[in-house]
């Protein structure tokens, strides 16, 4: 289903639906606003509850592991007697290689003796390494370099029995997957690392970072004495992935070391994953709302503002002088008032308008000096546009009374015309004398001469308005529209009908007036041509036959009107000049001799003089001078070679040779 949304190009439409989306969009994003820092705070403190509660239980979990692992030690500590290296199947009990990694003995006097693995012993303990241990406590040491290893291995160590400086020392490598035991079972997406106090991962259960971050260590640094260390903190890794931590110490003191500190993290992105599920429900609300007001606004906005946006497209069509199209509103209020009366007025102007397209399209005929046939065509499409009707027929007196009329008529635009020839009669004329503006017919088409076309018959036309045409108070032409029902035309349209058929009177008379000078013109020139051939009886028609000649050259060249006339003329004046010839040269039977022959071929340039004052003829003057030069430069009078001759004149040549071989001369014999 197409929605139709034109009625958004005013401003007014624009302006309201952008009220109603700011009702409802404000209200809603403050809600949105609210509910997202509520939801956030609320993930991110149950996050941090959850992190610290881990931190805690880790803690926990690490000094009871340290207390197993001591006690473990004190026990095989007990077992083991200075200067021997039995300890039976040692090697094979599982339990001990899953905690130690490595164990060995170690005297104040004697080298170290591996029990399992090659553990990294101590060559040298201060004295306070060595108290510690003679005082029956666990010595944890975490600083001694390892050549195999990039983190030095967490060593523990119980003096062997007796408690002296001189009896041996129990080493166990702890195996620092045992010692945070229950890692993997950490909430998903949870990172866990221990560090050490020379800021050394012990542990993490995934590689987020091995170090602690430098934002906690001056947290941690910054503590007064005494005060838990504890507590929240926000980093970001190295891919720029935010995360929330909880720090905690775990005390170390039992085993002779400084604190380690547990640090669990998880990243934002995990603890606020739920406001996807919040905002994928928000969205949906959000949508709904929107659609909501959405189908409200277009249901209210565009029945108040299409009929607007109906009247706007319809005056922006008129400005572009498009008249034909009505603005069709329904709405039942003011705005159906507004747009009938609209159409009224644009009916109105469409009138108008074509009338004085028509009216204007005669004038430029007239000013153009269009032939009668062109003035025809130009009524038959330019009344119809002002008086529509189902066919059209223009009847014209001839120029010559005793003649017949000549009747065109057209059904449809683009039809061929039918022409034909009519003789109107006597009761017709002083039928029109009585109604010189307009006379309505109705009934059988036949009683009407200027009616009767068989294009007319057998399509139902019951109407018929009758339009005279009058020159000089005589009936010169009859303008007939064929209806199938007679139209309802106002006074208005009428007069505009008879305003065109007034044209159309003036126009043809223009018309007619130009056929006339045209004719008188070209019968002058016959006439001088005539009186110019008469001077010898032997070149007698000799101008127009050649002429008629040069013109049928002219024609299979597909040269245009205009230039045809000008050989048209051309060929009746080419022999003007011999008027200033004497008639005995002319009438010569034999050869003129020299003195002769240069009067002769002089009558181009008499020619020429001739008819250099008349501005209309200037354009013939190359002719009347050229028709004697030939195209191997042999003609007279400038002996002109090829192209430099002018074209017409080579066309009119062709006319006088031919001429002048196939008609008779004095100097024949």
């Amino acid at each position: 289903m197409k929605i139709e949304t034109s009625f958004l190009r005013t401003r007014v439409a624009r302006r309201v639906v952008a009220l109603f989306f700011l009702c409802a969009l404000l209200p809603t994003s403050i809600l949105a606003v609210i509910a997202f820092r509520f939801v956030t705070d609320n993930l991110e403190t149950a996050g941090r509850e959850r992190l610290e509660e881990i931190g805690r239980l880790t803690e926990d979990a690490l000094l009871e592991r340290l207390v197993a692992l001591e006690t473990t030690l004190r026990i095989l500590a007990s077992d083991i007697t200075v200067g021997t290296s039995e300890l039976p199947a040692i090697g094979s009990d599982s339990t001990l290689t899953r905690r130690f990694t490595a164990l060995a003995v170690q005297t104040n006097d004697g080298p170290v003796t591996a029990l399992i693995g090659t553990p990294q012993v101590p060559v040298r303990l201060d004295e306070r390494q060595l108290q510690y241990l003679a005082s029956e406590r666990a010595l944890l040491v975490t600083d001694v370099a390892s050549i195999t290893q990039s983190v030095p291995p967490i060593l523990m160590g119980v003096a062997l029995a007796p408690v002296s400086h001189s009896s041996g020392i129990l080493w166990a490598e702890i195996d620092a997957a045992y010692l945070m035991t229950g890692a993997e079972l950490l909430p998903r997406d949870t990172d866990l690392c221990v560090f050490d106090a020379a800021n050394r991962a012990r542990y993490c259960s995934r590689p987020v970072g091995r170090q602690l971050p430098e934002q906690l260590m001056a947290e941690i640094a910054s503590r007064p004495a005494g005060e838990a260390d504890r507590g929240h903190f926000e980093w970001s890794s190295i891919v720029d992935e935010d995360y929330l931590s909880w720090y905690q110490s775990a005390p170390l003191r039992s085993w002779g070391v400084s604190p380690w500190v547990v640090v669990v993290s998880e990243s934002k992105a995990t603890v606020l994953a739920g406001m996807a599920n919040f905002w994928k429900f928000f969205i949906r609300v959000v949508f709904l709302a929107l659609l909501v007001v959405a189908l409200l606004s277009y249901v209210q906005i565009r029945k108040s503002m299409e009929p607007l946006v109906k009247l706007r497209e319809g005056t922006e069509r008129i400005a572009n002088r498009d008249f034909d199209t009505q603005v069709q509103v329904h709405s039942g209020d003011e705005f159906e008032d507004l747009a009938t009366s609209f159409n009224a007025m644009t009916d109105t102007l469409r009138k108008q308008f074509s009338a004085l397209t028509a009216i204007n399209n005669i004038d430029r005929a007239v000013l153009a000096a269009l032939s009668t046939e062109t003035i025809l065509d130009t009524i038959l499409s330019g009344i119809r546009s002002v008086l529509a009707s189902d066919a059209i027929s223009v009847s014209l007196a001839s120029a010559n009374s005793d003649a017949p009329w000549k009747l065109v008529a057209m059904v449809s635009s683009g039809q061929e015309k039918v022409v034909r020839d009519i003789q109107i009669s006597t009761t017709e004329r002083n039928e029109f004398g009585a109604n010189r503006d307009n006379l309505w017919l109705t009934g059988d088409s036949a009683t009407r001469t200027y009616l009767d076309v068989s294009l007319f018959e057998g399509r139902g036309f019951q109407a018929f308005l009758a339009l005279p045409i009058f020159t000089k108070d005589e009936l010169s032409g009859v303008i007939a529209l064929a209806y199938q029902q007679k139209p309802a035309f106002s006074g208005e349209d009428l007069v505009q009908a008879r305003q065109l058929a007034d044209q159309v009177a003036v126009a043809l008379s223009n018309t007619r007036l130009i056929e006339q000078l045209d004719a008188l013109n070209v019968g002058a020139l016959t006439a001088l041509a005539r009186t110019i051939d008469a001077k010898s009886s032997w070149t007698s028609g000799h101008s127009e036959r050649v002429t008629q000649t040069s013109l049928l050259v002219g024609r299979e060249l597909g040269l245009p009107d205009k230039e045809l006339e000008l050989i048209h003329r051309g060929g009746l004046l080419h022999d003007i000049g011999k008027i200033g010839v004497p008639a005995a040269i002319l009438d010569k039977p034999g050869k003129l001799t020299a003195d002769e022959w240069v009067l002769m071929k002089s009558h181009v340039t008499i020619g020429a003089r001739i008819l250099e004052p008349i501005e209309a003829y200037r354009d013939v003057i190359p002719i009347v001078l050229r028709h004697h030069e030939h195209w191997d430069g042999r003609g007279y009078p400038d002996g002109l070679v090829g192209e430099e001759i002018d074209f017409y004149a080579r066309v009119l040549t062709v006319g006088d040779v031919y001429d002048a071989l196939s008609s008779a001369r004095p100097y024949r014999d």
